[in-house]
């Protein structure tokens, strides 16, 4: 037999078996790419405040990432609840998707029933950034640091009163945190925004505030407000010179601000996994830490399974501290 008709012979008998082959990889569909279309990322606050912010600057780079447009969603209501609830009812495909605030754990913390539970209606992604909690006094006060402060408190239990944004939220759980730590009593004066707790701070109708340093740069850079602690575990990097409860001897939780994005429960953990990829790297560019900085956050990456532990163990101790408080929905 020649050396051609010997290979032909071969590739003969080669033939069915490439054809099995060949059969095989054609029956294992093509993996669909992802986004193939716009994604909707949920806020849960109206245009123009630091969550929106914050949301779409990680709307635009995660864009970016992606080659796909990202579409910000602006479904304001009961502190979040609207917009997290839109996104635990929907598909589980990636392509919609919750900008959440800690204020969804606040919310949940004080609402005997939602219509999700945290965070098994969600498959947390991947925390974006961080931005403190403090406490304020209204520049023309004569306080210089926390301990005149408790002491004019203890002078006159309840006469001196601290406002925040509403009941149940970062600033009101921050101030009652502080509050039990050192031992006095502050009356509470909720408010519907920002924009009038700081009118009223700066006028001298309320003379403390419990307030995140996200909302509060304008105010405190024109000289009308005036830091005298850090609700959480580390300095503020705007305000070196303050220090923390902690280090004033009286720990207390943390009640700074997170930001995170969150996915639909049921959401593919590969494609969680690719999403909390995307993020960790738009999340540790110059360009996101030099916007963030704008608002007094910095980035602050944690994985899905650190984010999801996290909702757990917050949501445990804000639920009690709403219980022995009598912090209740309004």
């Amino acid at each position: 037999m020649s050396i051609t008709a010997a290979a032909t012979r071969r590739g003969m008998l080669a033939l069915p078996g490439l054809l099995i082959a060949s059969a095989g990889r054609a029956q294992v569909p093509a993996q669909a790419p992802w986004p193939d279309r716009p994604v909707r990322l949920l806020i849960g606050y109206p245009p123009g405040g630091p969550t929106d912010f914050i949301g779409r600057l990680a709307a635009t780079a995660l864009q970016a990432a992606w080659g796909q447009t990202v579409v910000v969603e602006n479904r304001a209501g009961a502190s979040s609840s609207v917009a997290a609830e839109v996104v635990a009812r929907a598909a589980p495909d990636g392509l919609t998707l919750f900008f959440a605030s800690n204020a969804v754990v606040l919310n949940a913390a004080v609402h005997p029933s939602l219509p999700y539970a945290l965070p098994d209606s969600f498959a947390p992604i991947g925390t974006f950034c961080t931005a403190p909690n403090v406490f304020w006094c209204a520049a023309d006060q004569p306080w210089r640091d926390l301990g005149a402060v408790a002491a004019a408190a203890r002078a006159q239990p309840g006469a001196l009163a601290y406002g925040t944004t509403g009941v149940g939220g970062t600033g009101h759980f921050g101030g009652e945190t502080l509050c039990r730590a050192l031992g006095i009593s502050l009356t509470h004066v909720p408010y519907r925004g920002t924009a009038p707790l700081m009118q009223d701070v700066i006028g001298g109708r309320v003379p403390l505030l419990s307030h995140g340093m996200a909302g509060a740069v304008g105010p405190y850079q024109a000289g009308q407000i005036r830091p005298l602690a850090i609700l959480g575990p580390k300095r503020a990097p705007e305000l070196p010179e303050v220090p923390t409860m902690a280090e004033l001897g009286f720990p207390v939780p943390d009640s700074g601000l997170w930001f995170g994005l969150m996915a639909p429960a049921g959401t593919p953990l590969a494609l969680v996994a690719r999403m909390a990829r995307d993020l960790a790297v738009v999340t540790n560019t110059a360009d996101t830490r030099t916007k963030l900085a704008t608002q007094a956050a910095v980035p602050d990456f944690t994985g899905p399974e650190e984010f999801a532990a996290r909702i757990r163990a917050e949501l445990a101790t804000w639920q009690g501290i709403a219980r022995s408080a009598g912090i209740k929905a309004e």
